[in-house]
């Protein structure tokens, strides 16, 4: 089996939120298929804004924790962006921090959409304006995408949301969709780097 990583962005500001555990979910779904998957949490990272100048800039981002996630975004063979829904859309954290990425940071790439809204089912139109995203930075977004709700997640739906602690509820109808996500990331990631391109990428990551 050819292993290949993975970069889970977790685009909330809150700490021990939904879109974490979500990301994180299928972060682990995508281990059992034989990804070496990390997290990055934008609540805890601490990214600074994205500016004009440091855009256009052939230079290196002058802010190190800058510099480091766009390396672990360059260093990985896909992604999983996950986003809370604010007013219809994704969250403005991660539109920062992907602002802080160079033109082409998700070419080649498989990208995985989720996103996490606190009402009624209305977070899909969030994954649908992340793909055009995704697509300008030169990744392909896989066909399916997962929006949860609050009581896709175990737990008392008013506990403390910043013990980190939420965890989707595998018993639930939104686990299978996951599960389907993470074959789908699987599958393409290998069929577009393929063995040779992975092992190069690997290599130069060391």
């Amino acid at each position: 089996m050819i292993r290949f990583r993975t970069l889970c962005v977790a685009g909330s500001p809150g700490r021990g939120s939904h879109t974490r555990a979500l990301v994180a979910h299928v972060g682990r779904l995508l281990e059992r298929r034989g990804s070496e998957t990390s997290l990055a949490d934008l609540a805890e990272l601490g990214l600074p804004p994205s500016h004009p100048d440091h855009y256009w800039s052939p230079e290196p981002h002058p802010v190190a924790r800058a510099r480091e996630f766009i390396d672990a975004v360059r260093a990985s063979d896909a992604l999983v962006l996950g986003t809370p829904v604010y007013h219809s859309g994704y969250s403005g954290l991660l539109k920062s921090a992907v602002d802080l990425l160079p033109r082409d940071a998700f070419e080649g790439r498989a990208v995985a959409l989720v996103s996490h809204a606190g009402g009624p089912r209305g977070s899909a139109g969030a994954c649908e304006q992340l793909r055009q995203v995704v697509k300008a930075l030169g990744g392909w977004a896989v066909p399916l995408q997962v929006s949860t709700v609050t009581a896709d997640f175990a737990g008392d739906p008013a506990g403390d949301f910043t013990s980190g602690r939420r965890t989707l509820d595998e018993a639930g109808p939104v686990h299978a969709r996951c599960e389907e996500l993470a074959d789908q990331l699987a599958v393409f990631t290998r069929a577009m780097r393929g063995a040779g391109a992975l092992g190069d990428r690997a290599g130069a990551a060391a």
